[in-house]
């Protein structure tokens, strides 16, 4: 696929509110990784870029559990809590997907309810 169909591809993402706070972020953070992940950011509408960047910092430290490449600057989040789940004597791999999968959740939330503070905050401006 060249370059103007990824593009293409990533702006009908953009344009719908559950593909742009699950599948865009997680796409970014996959394929580019941390930092270059917020370029995705430059397909997203103008009012809805701060829900987009919320919804991708949400996803930075529980990509850590499966796909510790994506974000090796934050892995000693997810350590941490599965160094706990260990010693608990419970597996890490159970864990490492549910994070992964709540992680989903939360940031498709956090992106919604983002979008909406900031339309509010566009119409008082």
């Amino acid at each position: 696929m060249e370059k103007r169909g990824v593009t293409k591809a990533i702006r009908v993402t953009s344009k719908y509110t559950i593909t742009r706070y699950t599948i865009m972020p997680m796409l970014s953070v996959l394929l580019l990784t941390n930092p270059m992940a917020y370029t995705f950011g430059k397909f997203v509408d103008e009012k809805k870029k701060p829900a987009f960047f919320d919804s991708l910092v949400t996803f930075l430290h529980p990509v850590t559990s499966l796909f510790p490449y994506a974000n090796a600057g934050e892995l000693f989040v997810y350590l941490g809590i599965a160094n706990g789940i260990q010693k608990a004597g419970l597996e890490t791999s159970e864990l490492a997907v549910r994070y992964f999968l709540i992680a989903i959740v939360i940031m498709l939330i956090r992106g919604m309810i983002t979008e909406r503070i900031t339309a509010y905050l566009y119409k008082k401006m």
